[in-house]
């Protein structure tokens, strides 16, 4: 579609047929910001952010009727940018991270999960038994013998137990992650009763999306994982969550400080490369800026998490985090039709890397590449078909 405007002089009927449906769409999205919704794009999906309640069904689905038609107008509202989806247009301003509580399952989808914005919810797991039961002295004198593996070193949990009660600023400990609780501690899953809300058509879970070469991943970041540190302790790396998965991770004793970044801040950020989730700073609290000079443009927002609260943490959002005091959660991840598509494009890179035999081959692997991208995108409508939302 031109970016040109016909003038009066040469108004063909080619030109009218143009003009009339920008201007629809114009006004479409002239009501929308008059309504406080933010509009912008990521890849090739639209996304948005609305204060709460804006976005009505009628509303919602003329958005995705006209979804074309919008990210259309959205480019060419920005030609210095229309050679990109990349690019981000009408960026929201996202400065802070909000507290909300009673939030329904709809609100959460229409307002944080589908426009990839994160939220503190601070009565999701509200009922859980693990609130008032779970302390470093509880895991200490109930499975004080269980053999964990921190930073590739094994402990008895007591003893790292003792190391989370001695951790401090100066000499912190490391940190217990990566633990399944099904798999180590079965029985406290009934602790940590009823499933969270806002994860309940998580598709990792669904038996479709079964890919052996993957499912190793896919099973440990579906099911909930342990976190325990001291105070003073800080995640040992600045990232987003692998294969663009969003993660919700719930506070159940201590306070943690979580800093994020949302995904336009990525060129500050210094990933490994163009395709990693991790990045080069090791300690965002004490930069290098001699060394990571753009890091000094990114704007971080932090939040701090209290017991009995829980962070939505979207997809290619980058956090890290640092205990205020000691500290238990629980983690798990998620994937809906928000990330899927950023989800396909990460599992079929990482599946054609996988397949060394084709490495000298470039054909097969541009057939293999589209054969397994093909097939994750009719498994994506598949699963959108079979999820009620």
């Amino acid at each position: 579609m031109s970016l040109t405007k016909s003038s009066p002089n040469n108004h063909n009927s080619s030109n009218s047929s143009v003009d009339k449906p920008m201007k629809m769409v114009d006004k479409f999205v002239s009501e929308l910001q008059q309504l406080d919704v933010k509009l912008w794009i990521e890849g090739d999906r639209l996304r948005y952010k609305a204060p709460k309640e804006t976005l009505t069904p009628d509303l919602l689905a003329q958005m995705k009727d006209r979804k074309e038609e919008i990210l259309s107008f959205l480019i060419q509202s920005n030609p210095n940018n229309a050679s990109s989806h990349e690019s981000l247009i009408a960026q929201p301003e996202y400065t802070t991270v909000e507290k909300v509580a009673k939030l329904s399952y709809k609100e959460f989808v229409n307002s944080y999960l589908n426009p990839l914005h994160p939220v503190v919810i601070t009565d999701a797991i509200q009922d859980w038994k693990a609130l008032s039961t779970w302390t470093p002295e509880f895991f200490k004198k109930n499975y004080g013998s269980k053999e964990v593996t921190v930073d590739a070193q094994r402990y008895q949990l007591r003893n790292f137990i003792d190391l989370v009660l001695a951790s401090n600023e100066d000499k912190p400990c490391s940190y217990l992650k990566d633990t399944d609780i099904p798999g180590l501690f079965p029985e406290l899953l009934a602790d940590i009763e009823p499933m969270l809300l806002y994860s309940q058509y998580n598709w990792l879970l669904s038996p479709m999306l079964y890919i052996p070469a993957a499912d190793p991943v896919k099973q440990r970041n579906a099911f909930l994982e342990l976190l325990i540190a001291g105070q003073g302790t800080k995640f040992p790396i600045l990232h987003f969550d692998y294969w663009h998965l969003h993660a919700f991770i719930m506070q159940v004793y201590g306070e943690k400080e979580f800093t994020l970044f949302s995904p336009v801040q990525t060129e500050y950020l210094y990933p490994v490369d163009v395709s990693s989730n991790r990045s080069l700073i090791p300690d965002i609290h004490q930069p290098d800026l001699e060394q990571f000079p753009l890091f000094a443009k990114a704007t971080p927002i932090k939040v701090i998490v209290k017991p009995g609260e829980t962070i939505f943490v979207p997809s290619g959002w980058w956090h890290t985090t640092r205990m205020l005091t000691p500290s238990i959660a629980v983690t798990m991840n998620c994937l809906t039709n928000s990330n899927w598509d950023k989800f396909s494009q990460d599992l079929t890179r990482d599946l054609v890397n996988s397949f060394t035999s084709f490495k000298n081959h470039q054909g097969k692997l541009t057939i293999l590449e589209s054969n397994i991208y093909s097939y994750l995108d009719n498994l994506g409508k598949l699963l959108v078909s079979l999820d009620p939302n």
